[in-house]
């Protein structure tokens, strides 16, 4: 198996994690992770050789361009680096047909060479589209398709993804209508792939919105998704299923982070506001 994570220097100790997960439950299938990121830390490069030395599977970095994702759109949680999916396709080897996006965002909870298994021939992409259709986004974006993928999770077809050219379409799209995009690449992949995909079980991609207090995790989740603007390494987060992030953390060579605190008025603002949400929503609960 070979597996794909995109990140800036924001999300090192989360990929960290996340990357961690996919080795503990899969290095018997695991032959090479690829890395799509701004800059190669001295720090991330040591922890990558941590791990290297732990668990003998190859690692290969991909330096990007901001300029080829500069202005479009981002927000307080997403910054470009959410654009650097629509470009690793063209950055991994030519040879190499296909691979498993992962976002940082997430754990893995257990063996995924079943998934990483499917079979690709006729699809560009295999991803998780909910349990319902998308009336919103397929209105908002004028989708032909009736369903809506989460992209944090995609089995990629390379050969295809090239051949049609994703990414440059994406970006273009992004340009061209900036309005209609809330999602960021999401919204676009979508617009461009339109349904054109192979659905995967929600085990494959079970989404934590600790936010919303909103989670579709069971006994058959193999990876665990934390979607939305709360984070379980934020101090302010006060869910339990954050527990499974920090067991992982403890594994990792980040096992020294610890939770994110306010260092500003915004921040401080906004994980007030988020506090105040959780515990308004969790009285209400009961």
């Amino acid at each position: 198996m070979e597996v794909l994570f995109c990140f800036d220097q924001r999300y090192e100790q989360h990929f960290g994690v996340a990357v961690t997960s996919l080795l503990v439950n899969n290095l018997e299938h695991l032959s090479k992770v690829h890395i799509v990121t701004k800059k190669v830390s001295n720090e991330l490069n040591q922890k990558i050789n941590q791990l290297k030395a732990t668990s003998r599977v190859d690692f290969s970095f991909y330096e990007v361009n901001d300029q080829d994702v500069e202005n479009l759109k981002v927000s307080a949680h997403i910054s470009s680096a959410a654009y650097y999916r629509l470009l690793a396709p063209d950055l991994l080897p030519q040879n190499l047909d296909k691979v498993l996006y992962l976002d940082s965002d997430l754990v893995v909870n257990g063996s995924i060479a079943e998934l990483y298994n499917y079979d690709l021939t006729n699809y560009v992409i295999a991803a998780n589209r909910g349990d319902g259709k998308a009336v919103s986004a397929k209105k908002r974006l004028q989708l032909k398709g009736d369903y809506y993928f989460n992209s944090g999770v995609m089995l990629i077809n390379l050969r295809i993804w090239r051949e049609m050219q994703i990414g440059k379409q994406c970006i273009e799209y992004i340009r061209k209508y900036p309005d209609q995009v809330l999602l960021w690449d999401q919204d676009a992949l979508n617009k461009i792939i339109d349904g054109q995909f192979f659905h995967l079980d929600k085990k494959w991609n079970s989404l934590v919105d600790l936010y919303a207090g909103k989670s579709t995790v069971d006994r058959e989740s193999t990876i665990i998704h934390f979607i939305g603007s709360l984070k379980p390494w934020q101090s302010w987060c006060l869910s339990q299923e954050k527990e499974i992030y920090w067991s992982y953390l403890k594994k990792s060579p980040w096992a020294d982070s610890k939770a994110e605190i306010p260092n500003n008025l915004d921040k401080l603002l906004s994980a007030t506001k988020s506090l105040i949400h959780q515990v308004k929503s969790s009285r209400q609960s009961k």
